[in-house]
């Protein structure tokens, strides 16, 4: 029988070793699992940038928009409110009262020389409720009031009224000779002539004082003198 030599069973057998161990690292390789990628690992998702928000401009309201005020209300011709201020609409010039039947000249005179602080009417115009009343001083300066007839009192004025001094002579005289007031030669020119008075002015001299009355009777005007002495009417 042939003997093998021991180096060529020692090679033999570190040959066999060697196969083996390669085989078997073969093996296990194959079946070892891949690991698993982590998302945030690998990258980082960028945040979405949020759009900013441009603000809406107001629009400022349009001046032919703007509401315009309410207009104030018209004075009131209720009696029953208020005492009347003369503003409100009525006859005449302004003294929101109605016209009376009849007219107390008497009373509306007064009313101007006290408005006045005295002195003598020289001049009584109007129709209905309000009268102007014009009153000379005894230096012959005049003085105009405007007087409700319904109402019984001034509602426009005193208010001077110019004159030249020629004029304050003529107007002082012929009021320190006067002897008919102004409503008296109302009176008696209405009574000459059936009509409305709308107009009274005295004229003359201090001698003879004389007022001259425009009176009108349906519609059409008629003249009228008085005697400021005596109270003699004499219609034209």
């Amino acid at each position: 029988m042939t003997r093998r030599h021991p180096s060529t069973v020692l090679t033999a057998s570190i040959v066999i070793a060697i196969g083996t161990t390669a085989l078997l690292t073969a093996c296990s390789g194959s079946d070892a699992p891949e690991p698993t990628r982590s998302a945030t690992a690998t990258r980082t998702a960028s945040p979405t940038p949020t759009p900013t928000r441009t603000p809406t401009p107001t629009t400022a309201p349009s001046a032919s928009t703007t509401t315009a005020p309410a207009p104030a209300p018209a004075p009131s011709d209720d009696p029953s409110g208020s005492d009347d201020d003369g503003a409100g609409q009525g006859t005449g010039n302004g003294s929101g009262a109605d016209a009376p039947d009849t007219v107390d000249y008497a009373a509306v005179t007064q009313q101007g020389v006290a408005a006045a602080g005295g002195g003598t009417v020289v001049s009584l115009t109007g129709s209905g409720d309000n009268w102007t009343v014009v009153v000379a001083g005894p230096d012959g300066s005049l003085t105009q009031s405007v007087v409700s007839a319904t109402l019984g009192r001034v509602t426009s004025g005193p208010f001077p009224k110019d004159s030249d001094a020629a004029t304050k002579t003529a107007n002082a005289a012929r009021a320190a000779g006067l002897k008919v007031d102004a409503a008296a030669a109302a009176k008696a020119a209405t009574s000459a002539v059936s009509g409305t008075l709308t107009s009274l002015q005295l004229g003359g001299t201090r001698a003879a004082p004389t007022w001259t009355a425009s009176v009108t009777v349906s519609g059409a005007a008629r003249s009228v003198t008085v005697n400021g002495l005596t109270g003699a009417a004499t219609a034209s």
